[in-house]
């Protein structure tokens, strides 16, 4: 004899459960996404292959999750089904936290794709599964309800609101929940809305009470876990914060301090008198080599620990630098730790470099390119022989463009540098090379120096005294006949920066 079918009654709530149940579903799915991201960033860096690792393994534990809970669904045939699927979910979700510190920065070695990977495989992956094994059980029991007459209707109405919530997570995590809660915070109160949903679940389908307890009870004992785990400190660490864009660490070292975005060092300075501790912020000096720039106006795309910005504004109170930063936190962070509030004219503005070039009437003498966004990754847009028009078209005649490339100038590793000069030549009549330090085979600092002139002159035709300034800074010049081979140009339409990054990285 077969068993009786549990077919859910349509009771004036069940519609209204199911669509609630899907649209926090898809909520849910796309918070924990967006916020897993600032989880991998510390070991992974913020980088295209931490998300494309991150955003494939979501996909396919939905597609997973979409087969079994069709399967589930015709299986059960009872809706105790979307309560243990809320349930589980909500217990993972809370565990987020905990496996991340057991297993994250033991796995930041793995490398730049398999380590991402690996992470999101087993933090991810089984609340993936079960979000998505959701959806496909509310449309079986939504069509079950009206004795399965209207499973179009029910397929559109469950798949319209889940991909509703799914904006709405999207944009609630990326607008509200970053700015306003640490990530563990996030994780946690998402298990908790997922479990208030499963307790009702059980609740509409009648559930005795000790299904409640056990359920509640397992989240209660995740729940612990989560909010009790700790994050691992590294040692002088003096301030860290959870940005839209980054996580960010001031470490400090006396009398050195360095900022820290992600898992890269991007600047630092001697806390006591603001001098500069890192040898390639010294080659914004170059521009003055040249006695016809006069340096009144500079521009840095990429704020680090603001310290060549400052430098540049100690040369006179008639000096204007402006510094562009994506992160407002990070130019907070330079006014708290590293003496932004002590030059007035260095003017931080928080936005996208393109845009503000768009936007600024102003001319420049220096611009100088730091910009990154994780490990050696320059944001895409920022290499292009687009971009590097715009640059020049706001520079004063004799003004120079000053770039720096994390790259090897010779060999394998030197790929990335052999097409950004190609698209820095496809731009300016002059381009100069020079390796901060290191072998040439090695990755490095490489500061590019681009002008509408020659620097022959300042390069080639004067003498120097090797403990000067001027004497370090041009004998690390790399001559033409020791640059990589040239490489096709980046534009804003053919750019794959990303993937000659990851080659050498892997290599």
């Amino acid at each position: 004899m077969s068993k009786p079918h549990h077919t859910p009654k349509p009771t004036p709530l069940l519609r209204p459960l199911l669509a609630v149940i899907c649209f926090v579903a898809g909520a849910a799915m796309m918070v924990i996404e967006i916020s897993a991201n600032r989880l991998l960033a510390p070991a992974f860096g913020n980088s295209l292959y931490t998300w494309t690792a991150l955003i494939g393994v979501i996909l396919v534990a939905f597609s997973i999750g979409g087969y079994l809970g069709g399967y589930w669904a015709d299986k059960t045939k009872h809706l105790r089904l979307l309560g243990w699927l809320l349930a589980g979910a909500a217990v993972l979700t809370m565990l987020i936290p905990v496996i991340n510190g057991m297993l994250g920065m033991s796995l930041a070695n793995a490398g730049l794709i398999s380590g991402p990977v690996l992470i999101s495989l087993f933090l991810f992956a089984l609340p993936g599964i079960l979000l998505g094994a959701v959806s496909p059980a509310s449309v079986r029991f939504y069509s079950m309800a009206s004795e399965d007459q209207h499973v179009g209707s029910a397929a559109g109405t469950i798949s319209m609101l889940g991909s509703l919530g799914s904006f709405v997570g999207t944009f609630l995590s990326g607008f509200v929940l970053l700015s306003a809660f640490g990530v563990k915070a996030i994780f946690l109160g998402t298990g908790v809305v997922l479990l208030a949903l499963a307790l009702v679940a059980f609740w509409i389908a009648r559930q005795a009470p000790m299904v409640h307890a056990k359920a509640a009870g397992a989240a209660a004992v995740a729940f612990a876990l989560g909010f009790f785990s700790n994050e691992s400190v590294e040692a002088g660490v003096l301030y860290q914060q959870n940005s839209f864009y980054h996580r960010i660490e001031v470490l400090e070292n006396k009398p050195d301090r360095y900022l820290k975005l992600d898992s890269t060092m991007e600047g630092g300075m001697n806390a006591t008198n603001g001098d500069l501790i890192l040898g390639y912020q010294r080659y914004w000096k170059l521009a003055q080599l040249n006695e016809k720039l006069k340096l009144q106006r500079a521009l840095f795309i990429g704020a680090g620990a603001f310290g060549m910005p400052e430098q540049v504004a100690r040369l006179g109170k008639d000096v204007n630098v402006d510094v562009v930063e994506i992160d407002p936190a990070v130019i907070e962070t330079g006014r708290l730790y590293f003496k932004l509030n002590e030059f007035p004219n260095v003017h931080a503005h928080a936005s996208d470099a393109r845009r503000f070039l768009n936007q600024t009437p102003q001319e420049y003498d220096l611009v100088f390119g730091d910009a990154y966004n994780g490990i050696r990754h320059i944001p895409a847009h920022l290499v292009t022989k687009e971009f590097y028009a715009e640059v020049q078209s706001k520079l004063t005649p004799d003004g120079v463009f000053l770039m720096n490339v994390i790259s090897a100038v010779e060999g394998p590793q030197a790929e990335l540098l052999g097409s950004i000069i190609s698209t820095l030549q496809a731009v300016f009549s002059n381009v100069e090379v020079f390796a901060a330090g290191g072998s040439r085979t090695e990755a490095q600092n490489v500061i590019l120096l681009c002008a509408n002139t020659s620097w022959k002159p300042w390069l080639e035709e004067r003498f120097y005294l090797t403990s000067s300034w001027q004497g370090q800074l041009t004998g690390t010049r790399v001559p033409p006949s020791h640059w990589p081979p040239a490489k096709p140009v980046f534009t804003d339409d053919w750019n794959p920066v990303d993937s000659v990054i990851a080659r050498q990285l892997l290599k």
